[in-house]
């Protein structure tokens, strides 16, 4: 699960610029107008510590090594998997793996896949493999990659050229159409969200050997066109519930819940295992700023990346932050209490140090360990990840 991990190339959309190895999901009707401090004081303070653990600040590469010896090419989105407390790194269209002694360690080499399908998202499947994990391409394909001892083993599972947002038989339609959010179910299912048709989507598998089953829409109204006009926004059940045109990430508790990064909205969503979407805090109509305190009065100024912990408690996410156009910040609600900025308060000069002078350069993706103590940040166009702990 992904508690706790897409870049592609530029792609153009009609109604969406989209960029990740650039500048990832920019809206160009920012809200820099409407941004102040925050007015809210009574939310939860958190005691917080960030480093760089892997890669060195603005050198691109490709090599593996330990720390700041290792070279990222575009780490963009990442999962923890809590059972060899490994962290996974999509880098292009190569999987990058992070150890405890920040080990940097190619784990789908490059050439694997094809080389300009990059990684959208992935997560950490539930079988007892270690280190069994999903992930989709920009091409529209779905894998799994399993280790197999000092190698691996990598199945493809749905294998499209074409996107779409087609439910039926797995791997007999388009599927897959900018799904740039995925997440694994407790009993292995894979959830995904189609991004041109505002859309989540279930994949329900019958067999495993090889992989066959059913595609069938979860939540959402799906759009009349791709990237077509979007819906008024509505919390509810299955289609009832609408998305906006930049979903940009998705994850999963332990408890069968998934949160949406509902980016053009400003919101975190909360799906449940029965299909009903409710947001974590208020809608205010596309006029998001970032507001710390009770969920109530709380407010975001576009969610980009989420992840959550096992048990659901804790929910992070990153938003453009609320000093300026695309000033990140690592946040964190409380469902049902309420929203605190843990990274991102003061921006300024790029740099490690406590919650209130560090800083982060743009966000790629982020995970969480399944207590929530520790949260990763991959920084796209610094080439670096980050640590932030929670004393």
């Amino acid at each position: 699960m992904k508690h706790l991990l897409a870049f592609s190339s530029c792609i153009t959309l009609s109604v969406l610029l989209l960029t990740t190895a650039c500048t990832k999901n920019i809206d160009t009707n920012s809200n820099t107008n409407n941004l102040k401090t925050n007015a809210v004081s009574n939310a939860t303070t958190y005691n917080v510590t960030v480093t760089t653990i892997a890669g060195k600040y603005g050198m691109q590469g490709d090599a593996d090594g330990k720390g700041s010896n290792a070279r990222f090419w575009n780490p963009t989105k990442m999962v923890y998997d809590n059972r060899n407390n490994m962290l996974y790194v999509a880098d292009g269209t190569v999987i990058r793996s992070v150890d405890q002694q920040n080990n940097v360690k190619t784990y789908l080499p490059f050439g694997v896949i094809n080389n300009y399908d990059e990684i959208l998202d992935m997560d950490v499947t539930t079988d007892s493999t270690g280190g069994s994990l999903f992930f989709i391409t920009e091409e529209n394909d779905l894998y799994k990659i399993v280790p197999s001892g000092k190698s691996y083993k990598l199945t493809t599972i749905v294998n499209r050229i074409y996107g779409g947002n087609d439910t039926g038989k797995l791997n007999k339609k388009d599927h897959f159409d900018l799904a740039y959010g995925m997440a694994t179910a407790t009993n292995g299912d894979v959830y995904f969200f189609n991004q041109s048709w505002y859309t989540m989507h279930h994949i329900q598998f019958t067999s495993t050997a090889p992989y066959a089953g059913t595609v069938k829409t979860f939540v959402g109204k799906p759009a009349a066109t791709r990237g077509g006009d979007t819906w008024p926004f509505k919390d509810g059940k299955g289609e009832a519930a609408t998305f906006n045109s930049a979903v940009s990430d998705m994850c999963a508790d332990g408890k069968g819940n998934f949160y949406v990064a509902d980016y053009r909205d400003d919101l975190v969503r909360k799906v449940s295992s029965t299909g009903v979407v409710k947001s974590l805090f208020q809608y205010k109509n596309g006029l998001g700023v970032d507001v710390d305190g009770p969920v109530s009065e709380a407010q975001a100024n576009k969610v980009d990346e989420v992840s959550a912990t096992k048990d659901g408690k804790l929910v992070y996410f990153t938003t453009y932050g609320r000093y300026g156009y695309h000033s990140p910040a690592l946040r964190v609600v409380r469902p049902g209490i309420d929203v605190t900025t843990l990274v991102g308060k003061n921006p300024g000069n790029w740099g490690d140090g406590s919650g209130d002078v560090a800083e982060f350069g743009e966000i790629g993706g982020i995970a969480t360990t399944a207590d929530g103590k520790i949260i990763y940040v991959s920084e796209v166009a610094n080439k670096v990840i980050r640590k932030v702990v929670l004393n």
